[in-house]
């Protein structure tokens, strides 16, 4: 009886070392698949100089909802999230600061920030300034107005007064619509103010920002849009393109795995 007792332990015994064994191998090759796909996911920035070691320092002027803009104390918007995520595929801290439009260019060439994004679109004469990243965004134009305005196409704002933010691919356009008057602004909010008092009769504007300002703002409408088939890039000092290149490797992973389309749809959902 005891060696039968015996002989059904040294089983179990068996049976529990080799479940062990098993267990343990498929933990160790979990592991070692988790490792491997952190690796290859890995950015290479043992060649890459920032101002700050550590961090990412990003300029945008934040008035240009939804892609960058102050919500209370806190600078939000899609540009901001897709900054986050980039920094965090380099293994960067983000420093996201505010400054105005007009020296956002100069800045990013004299070394104040790593560089910039504030909805810039990629230009033939922007190019000869700095350097770009791919692309990240398309867009086109539009003119928002009134909605009791009437005001549907370029033909009808013939003979009024469009504002638009100065240096913006918007006042370009506005600008060559015939028999219209351009106002131009050092900020887009003071144009949607101007429009709401009816001081001028359109604002004129990557066509995104329209759609975000008619969704706050019930008595405002989209007239109509230029197709303008613009793209907007990570604007960068001519002589790092490292950083040009792990930018754009960090793009490519985030829009790789899922990231592009999650930042997207959480700000652009509720405009389609």
């Amino acid at each position: 009886m005891k060696k039968k007792l015996l002989i059904v332990l040294v089983v179990i015994i068996v049976m529990v070392s080799s479940i062990l064994v098993s267990c343990a191998k498929k933990t160790e090759t979990t592991t070692q698949d988790t490792t491997a796909a952190n690796q290859a996911q890995k950015i290479d920035m043992s060649n890459v100089k920032t101002l700050k070691s550590g961090v990412l320092t990003v300029g945008s002027d934040c008035t240009w909802p939804p892609m960058e803009y102050v919500e209370g104390d806190k600078i939000v918007g899609f540009d901001v999230d897709l900054t986050t995520a980039i920094a965090e595929r380099l293994g960067l801290k983000l420093d996201y600061q505010n400054t105005a439009w007009d020296g956002l260019f100069p800045a990013v060439a004299a070394h104040k920030f790593d560089m910039v994004i504030s909805s810039i679109t990629i230009t033939d004469d922007r190019k000869k300034e700095m350097d770009f990243s791919d692309p990240y965004y398309n867009t086109d134009q539009s003119a928002t107005v009134k909605k009791d305005s009437g005001i549907d196409s370029a033909e009808k704002l013939s003979g009024k007064i469009a504002g638009a933010q100065i240096g913006t691919t918007g006042e370009l356009v506005a600008k060559e619509m015939s028999g219209v008057e351009v106002k131009t602004y050092d900020d887009i909010l003071m144009a949607f103010e101007d429009l709401k008092a009816g001081r001028i009769d359109a604002v004129v504007c990557d066509s995104y920002v329209g759609d975000a300002y008619v969704i706050k703002n019930t008595d405002l409408q989209v007239g109509f849009k230029v197709v303008t088939k613009e793209q907007l890039g990570i604007g960068f000092a001519k002589d790092t393109p490292e950083l040009v290149k792990v930018v754009n490797e960090a793009l490519k992973s985030i829009k790789d795995d899922g990231t592009y389309d999650k930042i997207y749809n959480t700000w652009f959902a509720v405009q389609k």
